[in-house]
C-alpha cells in the first residue's frame, strides 16, 4: 500500500477549509480534522496557518502568471496572431479558475485586504503582469501593430481588467462560457490598441 503524502493532505484540505470557511474563521483544528493528520504532522510542514495560507496564495498567483508567461513567450507577428494568443490565454486562466473553484475561491474572497504580507505578494506578482503586458504593448507598437499611446497607463488597465471580470463572472454567475469571454475581451483589447489607418 503507498504511504499518505500527509503533506498534500494537508494542503488539499487547507484549500477546502480556506474556500469554505474563510482565513480568519478556520482554525489549525479546522484543516487539521479535514486532512485527518496529528498536530505534530501539520506543524512539521508549516509553521502556522498563515504559512499554509501564503503557499496556496503563491501557487495561486504562479499558475496565473505562467498561463499568461507560456501563451506570450515569443511575441506574434500580426493582430490575429496576437488576438489568438490572447484568446488561449484568457481560455486557459478561466478554465483554470473553473477546474480549481476551491482554490480560486482563496483568491477571490480573501487574498486582498487581509494582511500587509498577503498585499505585498499580490502587489508584486501584478507588477510582473503589469511589466510583461508594457513588453507586449511596446513590442507591438515598435511593430506598427499598436498605436503610440501611453504604455504604462494602459498596461496597467489592460493587465487588470480580464482579472477583475474574471473574478466578477466566477462569483456571480453560475455557467460560464469561457470561449465566449475569451473571444470578446481579446477582441476588444488587441483591436483596441490596434493602429489606425
Amino acid at each position: 500500500m503507498p504511504r499518505r503524502d500527509k503533506r498534500a493532505d494537508i494542503v488539499n484540505a487547507g484549500i477546502r477549509i480556506f474556500s469554505r470557511k474563510g482565513f480568519q474563521r478556520c482554525s489549525v483544528e479546522d484543516i487539521l480534522q479535514e486532512a485527518h493528520v496529528a498536530r505534530a504532522t501539520f506543524y512539521s510542514y508549516f509553521d502556522s496557518k498563515k504559512d499554509l495560507f501564503l503557499e496556496l496564495v503563491d501557487t495561486i498567483l504562479n499558475n496565473m502568471f505562467e498561463i499568461a508567461a507560456r501563451e506570450f513567450a515569443e511575441m506574434p507577428n500580426n493582430l490575429e496572431e496576437l488576438k489568438e494568443k490572447t484568446k488561449n490565454a484568457f481560455i486557459q486562466l478561466y478554465n483554470f479558475f473553473a477546474e480549481n473553484l476551491e482554490f480560486s475561491a482563496i483568491y477571490i474572497q480573501e487574498v486582498m485586504g487581509m494582511n500587509p504580507e498577503i498585499d505585498y505578494r499580490i502587489l508584486e506578482w501584478q507588477q510582473r503582469v503589469d511589466e510583461l503586458v508594457k513588453m507586449l504593448i511596446n513590442r507591438g507598437i515598435e511593430m506598427g501593430m499598436f498605436r503610440p499611446l501611453d504604455v504604462d497607463v494602459v498596461a496597467t488597465m489592460v493587465a487588470g481588467a480580464p482579472q477583475h471580470l474574471g473574478l466578477h463572472l466566477f462569483l456571480y454567475k453560475k455557467n460560464v462560457d469561457v470561449p465566449r469571454v475569451a473571444e470578446a475581451i481579446a477582441d476588444y483589447l488587441i483591436y483596441g490598441l490596434a493602429a489606425r489607418n
